[in-house]
């Protein structure tokens, strides 16, 4: 049964994550008390402005490092699978509990109606189950992945499909397509972090060059004749 409540918290904190955003990251105004928490708590001293300053700066190079470089998206990349991995986790446990509750309960048809009535939405749909796996499975094509983050963050019409699709997954089945809104959730806020990728620049500055491979090879042979 604690990978019931394990579940529901981080289905909690999975819908918090705006609202944290909004408090934490994204100031309300430039001055003010109710600039963010930290300041509306007068917890603006130098400790913690000096942490929250080092976080900070680990996102924003982390950031800037996914304009420029594969293996920096790759990583963010490999978090969402990571986080996926996790929430599938919880839930295939957590249906697992539901049902032997259900099944523990069979012998006493009142306990038995009302266990399932209570833990039916925790029975996660096969099909569901079956679904999440392939999408996170497909996510681990670099290629793949980071065209369709790239899509997301770059497409409104993309980002409000998957808000509607999200939110119907929460209505029907009677919570048994949650994971689904879960799954589309994550790559939604992946999406919409990811920053999208300048080509031909490098982060130091400069521009880089392709040679084309026949060019090099006259020009290593060009070098020979002249040495």
């Amino acid at each position: 049964m604690v990978y019931l409540y394990i579940k529901i918290a981080l289905a909690i904190l999975l819908s918090t994550i705006p609202f944290l955003f909004a408090i934490f990251i994204k100031p309300k105004t430039k001055n003010g008390k109710w600039r963010n928490l930290f300041s509306l708590a007068h917890l603006d001293s130098e400790s913690v402005a000096n942490g929250t300053q080092k976080i900070r700066n680990i996102f924003k190079r982390i950031y800037e490092a996914m304009k420029h470089s594969d293996n920096a998206r790759k990583f963010f990349i490999m978090l969402l699978i990571i986080t996926m991995i996790i929430y599938q986790w919880i839930d295939s446990e957590a249906t697992q509990a539901a049902v032997g509750s259900i099944i523990g309960n069979k012998y006493d048809v009142h306990q038995s109606k009302e266990a399932l009535m209570e833990l039916f939405p925790f029975i996660t749909s096969p099909i569901v189950t079956i679904s999440s796996m392939i999408y996170t499975l497909i996510l681990f094509r670099y290629k793949w992945s980071n065209k369709l983050l790239t899509k997301i963050h770059s497409s409104n019409k993309i980002t409000i499909l998957l808000c509607v699709i999200i939110i119907v997954s929460m209505i029907i089945g009677r919570g048994r397509f949650f994971l689904l809104g879960e799954i589309l959730f994550l790559t939604l806020i992946w999406g919409t972090i990811i920053p999208k990728k300048k080509e031909g620049e490098t982060p130091h500055g400069g521009t880089r060059i392709k040679i084309n491979k026949d060019t090099y090879k006259n020009d290593k042979i060009a070098d020979k004749i002249a040495a």
